[in-house]
C-alpha cells in the first residue's frame, strides 16, 4: 500500500504498443467496496482516480517503476506535497 504525499509512476496504455508514463503523488487513499482506490495528482495537475496495479487497467500505478525509481528517490515528483499540507493548499479531490 503506497503512503501520503508518495511519488509513484502512472503508467497510460494509449495503443496496444504504444504506453505513457508519468511521475504523481498519492494525495488521498480510500476503501470502497472492499478495493483501495488512489487519487493521484499527476504533475500535469491533472487527477486520476485509479482502482488497482494491476497491468491489464488503461490507467494503473506502476508497481515495478515505482520500486524501481521511486522509492529509492532517483524520481521524485516536483509536486511539493508537504508544502501544500502544511499551509493548507491542498487541491479538493474526491474521486
Amino acid at each position: 500500500m503506497y503512503k501520503l504525499g508518495e511519488s509513484v509512476i502512472i503508467t497510460e496504455k494509449i495503443s496496444k504498443a504504444e504506453q505513457k508514463n508519468s511521475v504523481g503523488v498519492i494525495m488521498n487513499i480510500k476503501k470502497v467496496r472492499g478495493n483501495i482506490v488512489h487519487d493521484v495528482l499527476m504533475e500535469t495537475r491533472s487527477v486520476h482516480t485509479i482502482l488497482n496495479t494491476a497491468p491489464g487497467s488503461r490507467i494503473y500505478i506502476n508497481k515495478t517503476l515505482s520500486k524501481t525509481l521511486c522509492e529509492p528517490g532517483h524520481v521524485i515528483a516536483r509536486i511539493p506535497y508537504r508544502h501544500l499540507v502544511d499551509n493548507e493548499l491542498l487541491p479538493i479531490i474526491n474521486g
